[in-house]
């Protein structure tokens, strides 16, 4: 089946998306213009306007694609982890291998504060609903014995901060593709999970 009009225009905008957040990624969200946003998809600006207002929408659609991601990463987590620890490793494997393949370059999410007020806020909310949700599949591991005894939010503060760090070094070209990161990461989470 031919896709819809709507859904052409939702594929275009996603890879849209995709292309600035790598622009911002490489320039800074300040450094880069829409003309050069632009030039990177090989369309005109005003072709542009017809998927996004400004760049701001841009920045924002982004950091709400991250979240979607970890809502994503979570709902998985549910299905297929048997226990806490399971879950929480879940949730951090598929969440890096999600936000690197479909952001590429993740580093636009170090932007946070270039955000509006008001779209800052609906970020930090959304945040704190994934960390809320991260720490009570902690707590529910250490009730079914799969997590030693922590401190949960602390926990939390622990993953994110590694999380986030990646928006410093991760690259698409570089020496470790998101799959191998999300690995490695994953696995130093559960050892530093699993009960002594």
């Amino acid at each position: 089946m031919a896709p819809s009009r709507d859904q052409l225009f939702a594929l275009k905008r996603t890879a849209l998306l995709r292309e600035a957040a790598r622009a911002f990624s490489a320039r800074g969200y300040h450094d880069t213009s829409l003309d050069d946003v632009a030039k990177t998809l090989g369309v005109t600006k005003p072709a542009l306007y017809y998927y996004v207002t400004n760049k701001q929408e841009i920045l924002f659609e982004c950091h709400m694609l991250a979240q979607d991601l970890g809502d994503v990463a979570y709902e998985y987590a549910l299905q297929h982890g048997t226990n806490g620890r399971e879950r929480i490793v879940l949730v951090c494997s598929r969440y890096i291998e999600l936000i690197t393949s479909e952001i590429g370059s993740c580093a636009v999410l170090s932007e946070f504060a270039a955000l509006e007020p008001k779209n800052r806020a609906i970020i930090a909310r959304r945040r704190d609903e994934f960390q809320t949700k991260f720490s009570e599949l902690i707590t529910q591991g250490m009730k079914d014995g799969s997590i030693r005894k922590a401190d949960a939010r602390m926990t939390v503060f622990f993953f994110m901060g590694a999380i986030n760090w990646m928006t410093q070094w991760f690259r698409p070209d570089g020496s470790m593709a998101g799959e191998d990161i999300a690995r490695v990461f994953s696995d130093l989470l559960e050892h530093a999970l699993k009960p002594r």
